[in-house]
């Protein structure tokens, strides 16, 4: 329950440290802020938007090459138990 806290407290703040940067960018038009807040990806340009499919992809290729090299190096490893020899 503490973790949650503390996770809601930082989400709220990092939401109002957005809102008032926002605020003083756009001289204090509120329909556009809240539009901006509630959908960031409306204010983005199309490089931003394909450099982040870029990170994207690539996130998800680095995650797919650890999981093929696990599996050449181990074997798929159903049902395996992994314990020391002592």
């Amino acid at each position: 329950m503490k973790e949650l806290g503390i996770i809601l407290f930082i989400f709220i703040s990092l939401i109002i440290l957005s809102l008032g940067i926002d605020f003083f960018l756009t001289k204090g038009d509120v329909h556009e802020i809240i539009i901006t807040a509630v959908n960031p990806f409306r204010v983005m340009d199309i490089p931003e938007m394909v450099i982040m499919i870029m990170f994207i992809l690539r996130y998800f290729l680095e995650k797919a090459l650890e999981l093929w090299k696990k599996i050449k190096k181990d074997g798929i490893g159903i049902g395996k138990v992994n314990r020391e020899e002592n």
